[in-house]
C-alpha cells in the first residue's frame, strides 16, 4: 500500500509468540482469525512495539491496551470498529495507526493527546467529522483521507490547516458540505 507502513519488523503469531519469553515479544500478528475481542494474553507482551490484528471482527479496544506503553505501531484496518479507540490516547508512543475500512464517523478531539503519531490511516471509513484535534498533530507526516466523501473546498480546507502533512484525498466529489 503507498501508506508506507513500515512493516519490516518480524512479526510473530500469537502461536509462535508462546515459543519466546513474553518480555522478548515486540512485534504480534494476529489478523483474519474472526476475533471480536481481544485475548487477554497480548496484555502479558509488556515490551510489544507493534501490534497487527487486522481483519477481525473487533468493535471495540479494551482499556487494557493502554498497559502497552511501548506500543508503536497498531493496525486495527477492516475490522467493525463504530468509534475511534479513545484507548489509545494512553498508548503515548503510538506513531503509526491504522484504522481504515472501518464504520468510524467521527474523530475525536482528544485524537491530539496521541501527539507522537506520525501516520494515520483513515481510508474507507464513513467519517462525517473530521474534527479540530487532528489539526494539532505537530508530528503527522501523512494522513490518508481517501474513500471520503469531500468537496473540493472541504479538501482544501483540510489541507490548509495541516500544511506539512501529505493528505491522501479521492477526486473531490461534486456534493454539498
Amino acid at each position: 500500500n503507498s501508506f508506507g507502513f513500515v512493516f519490516s519488523q518480524s512479526y510473530v503469531s500469537l502461536k509462535k509468540s508462546q515459543c519466546y519469553h513474553p518480555d522478548s515479544v515486540r512485534y504480534l500478528k494476529i489478523s483474519r482469525k474472526k476475533l471480536s475481542a481481544l485475548p487477554s494474553m497480548i496484555w502479558g507482551f509488556k515490551n510489544l512495539k507493534g501490534l497487527d490484528v487486522s481483519k477481525n471482527k473487533l468493535t471495540s479496544i479494551p482499556d487494557s491496551i493502554s498497559i502497552l506503553k511501548d506500543l508503536e505501531v497498531l493496525n486495527l484496518s477492516k475490522n467493525k470498529l463504530l468509534l475511534f479507540p479513545k484507548q489509545l490516547f494512553d498508548c503515548k508512543k503510538l506513531k503509526q495507526l491504522n484504522l481504515s475500512s472501518n464504520q468510524i464517523g467521527v474523530i475525536p478531539e482528544e485524537v491530539a493527546q496521541c501527539s507522537e503519531l506520525q501516520q494515520l490511516d483513515l481510508y474507507n471509513n464513513p467519517i462525517g467529522d473530521l474534527g479540530q484535534g487532528l489539526h494539532t498533530l505537530k508530528n503527522l507526516v501523512e494522513l490518508d483521507l481517501r474513500g471520503l466523501m469531500m468537496n473540493a473546498n472541504k479538501q482544501r480546507e483540510i489541507a490548509e490547516k495541516m500544511p506539512h502533512v501529505r493528505i491522501l484525498f479521492d477526486t473531490p466529489c461534486n456534493c454539498v458540505d
